[in-house]
C-alpha cells in the first residue's frame, strides 16, 4: 500500500475527481501526499534568475490553486506537501517523485479537455514508460450532460474488487512483494488471471483439456501466489483463460466488474524500466477503469 503517493494535478475539473481518491486511500492508513503542479511552458526554464510578469502571474495563480486543493485534503486529515515546478511535465513529475521518495505516482488519464478513451494523454503515457516506481492511471467514465462531458466514478471503491494480470516473467516476479504488501494492507477480494496466448472472438474463453495439461506449471505458480495472498485477503480467486492477452484482460475485467486492474509485466519479453510491454500498454490505454502498473524500485 502506498505510504506517500505523489498526485500530479492540472487544475482541470477532473482534478477534483482525482483527488477524491486520496480520501479513499486515507481509509487504508494514508496520511501524507505530495501534491504537484507543473507549469509546462518551455519558456519557464529560463525564468529562474529573473522575473517575468506573465510567468509570475501564472505562478501565483497556480500557488493559489494548490493552496485551495491542499486545504480540502487537510480537512480530511491528510498532510499535504505542495510542489510547484516548471519545465517538461513528464520529466518534472518523475524527478519530483524521486526527490520526494514517493512510492506511487498518481495520474489522471485525461487532462485539459477529454480525449478518446483509446489514448492516454502524452504526459501520462510518458510518465508510465519512464518512471522508476509504480504508477496509477485513474481513468474516469465519461458521461455527457447539458454542460458537455463530465467524469463519473473517478474514485468509487478502487480496491473493492481487484484483478491482477500475471505473466510470470522475471520482471513480474520482482514486483510480487509490492503485490503482497497491497494485499496485506487492503484485505480485499483479488482475482489472479493468467492468459494463454491464443485467438478468441469472445475476448477470452476457458481452456480445453489439452491446454490445461500444457499450463500445469502456470497453474501451480498461480496457486502458490494465491496461497501467499490468501493469508491477507478476504477472497483470492485464480483463473487461466485462452485469448489475446490485452483483449482477454479487458473483457475479464468488465465481466467481473473489476474496480482496479493491476499489471506487473505482461508479454514474453516482460517490461524494461523505460519501455512498456505491448500488452500492458494496450490495457493501460483502452481500460475504462483504474490501472496500476507495478514497478520494482531500482
Amino acid at each position: 500500500m502506498p505510504r506517500k503517493p505523489l498526485f500530479a494535478v492540472d487544475f482541470s475539473p477532473y482534478t477534483e475527481k482525482l483527488l477524491g481518491c486520496a480520501g479513499e486511500l486515507a481509509q487504508y492508513g494514508l496520511n501524507e501526499i505530495a501534491l504537484l503542479y507543473v507549469l509546462e511552458s518551455k519558456k519557464h526554464a529560463d525564468y529562474g534568475d529573473h522575473k517575468n510578469p506573465a510567468f509570475e502571474a501564472e505562478k501565483k495563480e497556480a500557488e493559489e490553486h494548490l493552496d485551495n486543493l491542499a486545504k480540502e485534503l487537510e480537512q480530511g486529515g491528510i498532510k499535504v506537501r505542495k510542489l510547484l515546478r516548471w519545465g517538461n511535465p513528464a520529466e518534472e513529475i518523475i524527478e519530483a517523485a524521486r526527490e520526494e521518495d514517493a512510492d506511487l505516482i498518481f495520474l489522471g488519464a485525461r487532462g485539459k479537455g477529454f480525449i478518446s478513451r483509446a489514448f492516454l494523454g502524452s504526459v501520462s503515457e510518458r510518465v508510465v514508460k519512464l518512471a522508476d516506481r509504480s504508477v496509477m492511471i485513474q481513468h474516469c467514465r465519461e458521461t455527457r450532460d447539458d454542460g458537455g462531458y463530465s467524469c463519473e466514478n473517478a474514485c468509487s471503491s478502487i480496491f473493492g474488487n481487484i484483478l491482477v494480470a500475471c505473466d510470470f516473467s522475471k520482471y513480474a516476479d520482482s514486483v510480487q512483494p509490492i503485490l503482497v504488501d497491497l494485499a496485506r494492507t487492503l484485505c480485499t477480494p483479488i482475482t489472479l488471471l493468467h492468459v494463454v496466448e491464443g485467438k478468441s472472438d469472445m475476448g477470452y474463453e476457458p481452456l480445453d483439456k489439452f491446454k490445461k495439461e500444457q499450463v500445469k506449471e502456470e497453474m501451480h505458480r498461480l496457486e502458490e501466489l494465491s496461497y501467499e495472498l490468501s493469508g491477507f485477503c478476504k477472497s483470492v480467486k485464480l483463473d487461466i483463460v485462452n485469448g489475446s492477452p490485452p483483449s482477454a484482460i479487458l473483457s475479464y475485467a468488465e465481466e467481473m466488474d473489476a474496480s482496479l486492474v493491476i499489471l506487473g509485466a505482461f508479454g514474453s519479453r516482460g517490461i524494461t524500466p523505460d519501455l512498456l510491454g505491448s500488452v500492458t500498454e494496450r490495457v493501460m490505454r483502452k481500460s475504462d477503469r483504474p490501472v496500476m502498473i507495478l514497478k520494482s524500485r531500482r
